[in-house]
């Protein structure tokens, strides 16, 4: 099996555990593929051998910073660190009564 798509795979089987399905998240998709508004968002770029872990905003737009690491689990785990987080705002804004990103059953639990 191709080395990437068992990571996809490693990453794929983790966001299912945590019932992460309904974040928007793109896993090894290519970076110009795919792109969706509060997207978080793994790559691996071939020419330099880096991974990319970053998030999109509003219209796809590349919010913060993208973070480049040279081996895999650092990545996935900078990757699950910016999906927790994700969650806890959120949560946050409904709790606030402010609008999250986007709709998900996420939000809603403690």
């Amino acid at each position: 099996m191709d080395k990437l798509m068992h990571e996809k795979k490693i990453i794929q089987q983790k966001i299912e555990e945590l019932n992460y399905t309904t974040l928007r998240v793109s896993v090894f998709n290519g970076r110009n593929k795919g792109r969706e508004d509060w997207q978080t968002r793994i790559e691996y770029d071939e020419g330099e051998k880096v991974y990319l872990v970053y998030s999109l905003g509003d219209r796809a737009s590349i919010i913060g910073k993208i973070r480049t690491f040279e081996n895999f689990e650092e990545a996935e785990q900078c990757l699950f660190e910016i999906l927790d987080l994700t969650v806890k705002y959120n949560r946050l804004q409904v709790m606030t009564n402010e609008e999250p990103e986007y709709p998900s059953p996420l939000w809603n639990k403690p």
